[in-house]
């Protein structure tokens, strides 16, 4: 067979090797800032430079009037219709993101264990709180998407007791928040059990479409019988676990933010009323205009 012009199989593994380059030149690096937002910014740019442009990639905080969420090391976001704040210099900026523009959220952590796993659910949580709200006010018509991206898993991880990731996020195990995918560079990558959740994860392993996986033998329909079969949370069923490393944990992690922000929508909001809302007495607003002290104006005839 003819070489292609452009193996873009080499070209996954390639990029998979130049993340984890930057995980072990990081990791000379004492402070933990210093460890951390090279591995972070890295994987910004993974997908800043494989979305469409419509899409923006950043990292920063999301605001609701004038209620603003902690930092989020990657926001995807509708840069296309929306305006952002930008808080500071530099080529990878933090940016003030309105919440009804938001498409998706990912933490990102070097290393998966007990403790990195809860700050990543915690923080998911705080977003969804945001979304809730959104959502009573009849704001939203998509769901974003929340994930966890690690570099590695730690071996000696129990998380909790429940052995995995996949266990320690249920309902049953009573988890406070429930990501959409974790992925997991040199492990596998674990995905809600929704949607196209089980189809998807055979049609990446098998270099399928989510078709030819439903309609290549029983594997996916026997899987989701299984599911349905065992329906009660104590089967921890939540979430679909497969294993993959490398180019084919980023290929999956790419596919999943893909199909996530495709269901996207630009929200019908006036964006002027978002950033009107950061007015007021505290910027120098006045609450009343009649102005009392001021001297009658007289006009000439």
């Amino acid at each position: 067979m003819k070489k292609p012009p452009v193996d873009v199989r080499q070209l996954l593994t390639a990029t998979a090797t130049s993340l984890l380059a930057t995980f072990q030149e990081s990791a000379a690096s004492a402070r933990p800032d210093h460890k951390g937002n090279p591995r972070e910014a890295h994987v910004r740019r993974f997908l800043r430079e494989r979305l469409p442009p419509k899409w923006g990639v950043t990292r920063g905080h999301i605001f609701n009037g004038d209620t603003t969420s902690a930092e989020f090391d990657v926001l995807v976001y509708d840069v296309l219709n929306c305006p952002s704040w930008t808080l500071e210099m530099g080529e990878d900026p933090r940016r003030l993101v309105p919440l009804q523009a938001v498409i998706g959220v990912i933490e990102i952590k070097s290393t998966l264990n007990d403790a990195t796993l809860s700050e990543a659910v915690e923080k998911l949580a705080e977003f969804d709180a945001m979304v809730a709200q959104g959502e009573y006010k009849g704001l939203f018509s998509f769901k974003p998407f929340r994930h966890v991206f690690a570099y590695r898993l730690d071996p000696k991880a129990t998380f909790d007791g429940w052995g995995s990731p996949a266990r320690v996020l249920t309902r049953y195990a009573g988890a406070r928040c429930h990501p959409d995918g974790v992925f997991i560079l040199d492990d596998s990558f674990t995905v809600l059990d929704r949607g196209n959740g089980i189809a998807r994860s055979f049609a990446i392993t098998r270099g399928l479409t989510v078709d030819e996986a439903r309609n290549d033998g029983w594997d996916v329909a026997n899987e989701e019988i299984r599911r349905t079969v065992e329906c009660d949370w104590s089967y921890c069923n939540d979430y679909f676990v497969t294993a993959a490393r490398d180019g084919l944990l980023l290929l999956a992690f790419l596919t999943f933010v893909l199909e996530a922000a495709s269901q996207y929508t630009p929200q019908d909001v006036d964006y002027a009323d978002a950033f009107c809302r950061w007015g007021g007495p505290q910027l120098g607003g006045l609450l009343d205009f009649a102005d009392t002290n001021l001297p009658p104006v007289r006009l000439e005839e």
